[in-house]
């Protein structure tokens, strides 16, 4: 009993170090993921609002993430958001005087999602002066940013749906417009779309009174008895599947009955098969045996043959000289010859 308890603690022990690894793992992925280990750069800005900022989005400079918002607060006294950020100190060097930060918004839900880093024009500037450690980075809409943009030390960057809505009210005047070679542009347009209703019209009265749409129908009428059927189909090949599945088991039974012929004979013949093999063996063992005996004797067979036959041979010479010798002529009484078949009891 004392041995299981040892094990039990042991095991439990092995998946309690296995746990805190694991915890340990994440913990650290997390905190790499979050460049907690990084060396940064903490600088400080002011925005209108904290929008979006409760993810804490990222900074980016050309596409490559140099940064991250660390924390905001609110300033009760501007009722401005003052906001905290770290910038990698690879990318320091990007921070730079007449820098500022322009927040990417949602299109729809108008929430920060994520801020760029944007470089002074260097025909505004002679050199670039990088920024002190905690020092600020204004925001392209505060006072200073715009003052920046007004002089042409940064280019702003116009947003995207208000271009878009522009161009399109750009291209509906210059429609309007009488000297615009394209005038009336619209309304031919519209003539164009009339006329292709016209058509389609003209096409579909043709398609109609053609034999088109009752072939369709036939044909769709066709393809519903088809799948009308298919149930029944589906149905017999189903029937034919659960069929062919028996089939297989009871062919996989048979063949692990059949597996082990020589068992199955024994259980039949109740074991004496392999004992009745032996004596027959056995007893043609001995046939042979006997046979290379008498083949082995065959030539002392084949002299006495030969002795009798000499001593036969003499026997009736000897026979011959009797019966013709003068005085034992009629001594010897000849078998009368038999005419008929002599049947005994």
């Amino acid at each position: 009993m004392q041995h299981s308890v040892n094990k039990t603690n042991n095991i439990v022990l092995v998946f309690g170090i296995a746990g805190i690894l694991m915890l340990l793992t994440l913990t650290s992925m997390i905190l790499v993921n979050n460049h907690t280990f990084a060396d940064k750069t903490y600088y400080k800005t002011v925005l209108q609002d904290a929008s979006g900022l409760s993810a804490l989005p990222a900074i980016y400079f050309k596409g490559l993430k140099v940064g991250r918002i660390d924390g905001f607060r609110l300033n009760h006294d501007t009722n401005l958001i003052e906001v905290d950020l770290w910038i990698f100190q690879e990318y320091q060097s990007k921070v730079v005087e007449y820098a500022v930060l322009a927040g990417e918004q949602h299109p729809i839900f108008d929430d920060v999602t994520t801020f760029e880093l944007i470089l002074p024009n260097k025909k505004h500037v002679d050199s670039y002066v990088q920024l002190a450690p905690n020092s600020f980075i204004p925001h392209i809409n505060s006072e200073l940013g715009k003052s920046y943009v007004e002089q042409g030390a940064i280019a702003q960057k116009g947003d995207d749906i208000e271009s878009i809505l522009a161009s399109i009210n750009q291209l509906l005047q210059n429609f309007q417009k009488e000297d615009n070679p394209e005038a009336g542009a619209i309304f031919r347009v519209l003539d164009r779309v009339a006329k292709i209703s016209d058509n389609l019209m003209v096409v579909s009265e043709e398609v109609r009174s053609s034999d088109l749409l009752p072939d369709a129908e036939r044909t769709l009428a066709q393809s519903q008895q088809v799948l009308e059927q298919m149930p029944k189909v589906l149905a017999q090949i189903n029937t034919t599947l659960l069929t062919t599945e028996r089939l297989m088991g009871q062919a996989g039974t048979t063949l692990s009955n059949y597996a082990y012929p020589a068992q199955i004979v024994g259980d039949i013949t109740e074991g004496q098969l392999p004992i009745v093999l032996n004596n027959l063996n056995e007893s043609l063992t001995v046939m042979q045996t006997m046979l290379k005996e008498v083949h082995s004797e065959r030539e002392q067979f084949a002299i006495a043959i030969h002795s009798m036959q000499q001593v036969l041979d003499k026997m009736d010479k000897t026979l011959q000289a009797l019966n013709n010798h003068p005085i034992l002529k009629d001594g010897i009484e000849k078998q009368p010859q038999t005419t008929g078949i002599e049947m005994h009891d």
